[in-house]
């Protein structure tokens, strides 16, 4: 008895100490579980409220995102209708481009056959310059003629006054030798007249 007894007290303290064992065990594990759910508790917490941060900075992004894309799509719209009146200015342009172009088409058009004037009038001046320079020299010869002619018509005025004296001396000469004829032809007549009939000498027979 003394053994089977020692040996249930052995196998009760065994059990106890094992219960014991079990109840520190369950009671640490419980502790442990308890602090590592308090643990992940406040994680879930401090993530709760970063979660939280987030989502009303992400409520702010959106919120400033909604109004810019407000903004965007005001600015679109003024942007189609600036595009409009570009396009519509455009139009406009490319129409007076197009105007232009045939204008300036015409202008070369002009230019050509205005080069081409002025290339015939280039050619047209010089041969007026030579002709020009003939006539000059055609003038120059002429006043050189001209010269020569003052020169020889002022020799034959000195020549003709100096004739017209000569004529004057002459003339008076001739009067004076014509007076001197009468006055011999009237001697002569008086002088005949004293001779008698048939005895006038020849010279008596002309007066």
């Amino acid at each position: 008895m003394s053994a089977l007894g020692r040996s249930l007290n052995l196998g009760l303290v065994v059990i106890v100490v094992l219960l014991t064992a079990g109840t520190v065990g369950a009671t640490m594990f419980y502790q442990y579980s308890v602090d590592s759910l308090d643990q992940q508790n406040e994680q879930l917490r401090e993530r709760n409220a970063a979660l939280e941060e987030n989502l009303s900075q992400t409520r702010q992004n959106l919120s400033a995102t909604q109004t810019e894309l407000r903004e965007l799509n005001d600015s679109l719209e003024r942007t189609r209708g600036d595009v409009s009146q570009v396009s519509d200015s455009l139009e406009d342009t490319e129409s007076q481009l197009s105007s232009t172009q045939n204008e300036l088409s015409s202008t070369r058009d002009e230019l050509q056959e205005t080069e081409s004037n002025l290339e015939d009038a280039r050619s047209r001046i010089s041969e007026l310059t030579a002709t020009l320079d003939d006539l000059e020299e055609q003038r120059n010869r002429l006043e050189n003629q001209i010269d020569d002619l003052e020169t020889d018509n002022e020799e034959l005025e000195a020549t003709n006054d100096r004739l017209e004296n000569q004529i004057d001396s002459l003339q008076s000469e001739v009067s004076r030798l014509e007076d001197r004829v009468d006055e011999l032809r009237a001697e002569l007549r008086q002088a005949c007249a004293g001779y008698q009939d048939g005895n006038q000498p020849a010279v008596c027979s002309d007066v």
